[in-house]
């Protein structure tokens, strides 16, 4: 992974073109090692990943074609955040606070822990407006 100007990039591969968009594999690299945002990203945890980006109106891109896919690091950040942060934050008000109503520690965790299962849930049921407010681009590599 790469980092330049504010942006995130992975090498990846087109895997399908359809009308709209095309899907793209990221490749696993071993520049992850360096990269400072690797304990929170997906990319680097050897699992390849078909990410569906925008296709672009000039045609050129085609299945087995090597690009680029960025993003930019304003947005990464948004996605730790709605990912990780915001359930942390939960869990730990939680815990903290429903001592206060419950005597019974195992209610409070248990409380606590399906809250963040709930929030998880909400997240997915908003799966399509979330992704859509994530954009992706690409790039053919020369």
């Amino acid at each position: 992974m790469k980092q330049t100007d504010a942006e995130i990039r992975h090498a990846g591969r087109v895997v399908g073109v359809s009308g709209s968009q095309i899907k793209v594999q990221i490749l696993t690299q071993t520049a992850c090692s360096g990269c400072q945002a690797k304990a929170v990203c997906g990319a680097s945890d050897g699992k390849t990943r078909i990410i569906p980006v925008r296709r672009p109106d000039d045609g050129s891109i085609a299945v087995g074609d090597e690009v680029n896919v960025i993003i930019r690091q304003g947005q990464g950040f948004k996605a730790v955040l709605i990912a990780y942060l915001i359930p942390l934050f939960i869990l730990l008000v939680l815990l903290l606070t429903l001592p206060m109503f419950f005597e019974n520690e195992l209610v409070t965790g248990l409380g606590a822990l399906g809250f963040v299962a709930l929030y998880y849930l909400v997240l997915a049921q908003f799966r399509d407006k979330l992704n859509s407010g994530f954009i992706f681009t690409v790039e053919k590599k020369k």
